[in-house]
């Protein structure tokens, strides 16, 4: 049976996110109906966007029919929260009369389920039941005859909040990367190649633009964020993915125009953080390090140095097989070098020992620069048997300052 997808792989999560933060200090301070405080009525007010629909049985869950998010109007109501009721406006070009009736259903949202209890909304000659109301989403369903029809939105700007004023450019801390130049030797008769990264993050340490040079060619992503819950990246490759407590829960790949969404990779992650599966990928880990790598019935084995991954970009991504499980979906490793899949190894690579029937291994020395930061790795491509190197590769770090 179909289930209501939106919800499994969209939202579902988000409440966990909501109730985690409500309860924590030290999370984003999410705001939902509890006890009337704030109200409905109150917390309604703002503009939201659509984010797709669906037509659906409220009994079984089944979808009978997806509805476009560009076949969904855009609501803003309008109101000072005192009262429950007030003016609104919609992408339909047309203005309405909405009123709240704040119910007494749980802590989030309406009902127990999608059966016409709990606050609702009135407008547009509908009444429109709450499902879950936070100070970043609203998921609001009506009954249609035999069916209910499912509208899920996002706010536009901060909840009850005025519009930011421009901040100045992050000072960013010594540990911070912004390129990373990667140049592989072969041999005589064959010419070196370079790639050169580049980051730069936004105010929250996050990061926000990335580019990477390679020869002629030039690739360069941007990333934005909606609270702490999604990130997306628009570039030569377009993604949306949903954040939980340890990273990323789901990740869509997006069309050039945005609006059809394909999932592509559900992460997993143990109790410590760590992601232990990514689709038909397996991550084993001993001692806070990442011990054994399994792709596509290939095992890869990793043995470590002393020194500390603790820049703010995963090294070990860089110089090691982090693109391969990327690969499955993406020409590019966008997600896993910068956070998004969990906690990574504490140490830095010494070995990485290829699958059984490869014949060289990867080596790994470092160089430190004067205030102790890893400057400069140079990684070996060493015969499993016998003979001389096969190739280098050294990578040139340069920090923010």
């Amino acid at each position: 049976m179909k289930k209501i997808n939106a919800i499994i792989n969209s939202f579902a999560f988000l409440l966990l996110v909501v109730l985690m933060s409500a309860c924590n200090k030290d999370g984003i301070e999410t705001i939902v109906i509890e006890d009337g405080q704030p109200s409905v009525a109150q917390m309604i007010i703002g503009t939201w966007n659509p984010n797709g629909g669906e037509m659906a049985d409220p009994e079984t869950g089944e979808v009978i029919e997806k509805i476009d998010k560009d076949d969904i109007p855009w609501l803003d109501f309008k109101g000072d929260g005192d009262e429950p009721f007030g003016t609104g406006e919609s992408g339909n070009g047309e203005s309405f009369d909405w009123s709240v009736d704040e119910g007494d259903g749980p802590v989030v949202g309406g009902g127990s389920g999608y059966d016409g209890e709990g606050p609702s909304i009135y407008w547009g000659g509908n009444r429109w039941y709450i499902f879950q109301l936070t100070e970043r989403i609203l998921i609001i369903y009506r009954f249609y005859g035999d069916y209910i029809i499912i509208y899920y939105y996002y706010r536009v700007g901060d909840y009850n909040e005025p519009e930011p004023e421009p901040t100045p450019e992050p000072v960013l801390p010594e540990n911070v990367i912004t390129e990373i130049r990667e140049t592989t030797l072969q041999s005589a008769t064959v010419p070196s190649t370079v790639t050169t990264y580049r980051f730069s993050y936004d105010n929250e340490g996050r990061i926000q633009n990335y580019t990477i040079v390679n020869g002629d060619y030039t690739y360069e992503w941007t990333y934005s964020y909606k609270g702490v819950e999604e990130v997306h990246v628009a570039g030569s490759e377009s993604y949306m993915g949903y954040i939980g407590r340890e990273g990323i829960n789901s990740l869509y790949s997006l069309s050039s125009s945005g609006t059809n969404q394909v999932l592509v990779a559900s992460p997993v992650y143990d109790n410590d953080g760590y992601m232990v599966a990514l689709n038909n990928n397996a991550f084993d880990y001993e001692n806070g390090n990442l011990s054994t790598f399994s792709y596509r019935g290939s095992i890869y084995t990793y043995e470590y140095t002393e020194e500390k991954n603790d820049a703010n970009i995963d090294l070990n991504c860089f110089i090691s097989s982090c693109g391969t499980y990327e690969h499955d979906y993406s020409h590019f490793s966008l997600f896993a070098p910068f956070g998004f899949y969990g906690k990574s190894s504490e140490n830095l690579l010494s070995k990485e020992i290829w699958f059984e029937s490869a014949d060289f291994d990867y080596e790994y020395t470092y160089e430190k620069d004067d205030q102790g930061r890893i400057s400069s790795i140079t990684r070996k491509t060493m015969p499993r048997f016998s003979g001389n190197m096969l190739s280098m590769t050294s990578y040139e770090i340069t920090y923010a300052n």
